[in-house]
């Protein structure tokens, strides 16, 4: 491991608090203030950036062979498409006492 794949997980890792903290509308700081867009958007940024330092490093090819950050990557996007609808489900329930 070096310095770059540190970066690369770091960046995944921190985009997944920032995705979910913006789609509950919790005031967190982020790069963009403590907005709900703010923090999607930094999410959405720091995603980007990851992504693009791996292909830059390591080729968009090596991607698949890469389970680490594949896995990382996958529950970003799994958020990405499916947070909104999950927050708005159970959001919604009752509480059972």
């Amino acid at each position: 491991m070096n310095l770059i794949d540190f970066i690369i997980g770091a960046l995944i890792a921190n985009a997944i608090p920032h995705l979910i903290f913006g789609l509950t509308n919790t005031h967190f700081l982020g790069m963009f203030g403590y907005s709900a867009k703010g923090n999607i958007l930094y999410a959405v940024l720091q995603f980007i950036i990851a992504v693009a330092l791996y292909s830059y490093y390591y080729g968009y090819a090596t991607l698949l062979e890469n389970g680490f950050v594949l896995g990382g990557i996958t529950v970003l996007v799994l958020y990405f498409i499916f947070g909104k609808v999950l927050v708005a489900y159970y959001g919604k329930q009752e509480k059972i006492q």
